[in-house]
């Protein structure tokens, strides 16, 4: 899962698909609390935060936009969902 970060909002977006079991156990609502991470060698980044499931026109669209501009165009998914995640906290070293 590709997750883009959005610094001018402190939060983060993502894609998959509704049927994901992550997807299914953020709607489940008992803990929203999510950690992604990335490493790339010595370089490493996990953001911190609490995560909601989107599956609204506007969001979704967002998500791929971002997700496009930062990795590559998604594949078509009429089944695709959003993941809003409000950070609390960005850990990592350059």
């Amino acid at each position: 899962m590709g997750v883009v970060l959005d610094p001018d909002h402190r939060r983060a977006w993502a894609i998959t698909s509704g049927a994901s079991q992550k997807a299914v156990n953020l709607r489940r609502g008992h803990d929203r609390r999510i950690a992604v991470c990335q490493v790339d060698g010595r370089r490493w980044s996990t953001l911190e935060g609490l995560a909601e499931v989107r599956g609204d026109e506007e969001s979704v669209a967002e998500a791929v936009r971002r997700y496009a501009g930062r990795y590559r165009q998604p594949r078509e998914n009429p089944a695709r969902v959003a993941i809003r995640i409000e950070l609390t906290r960005v850990l990592g070293n350059v």
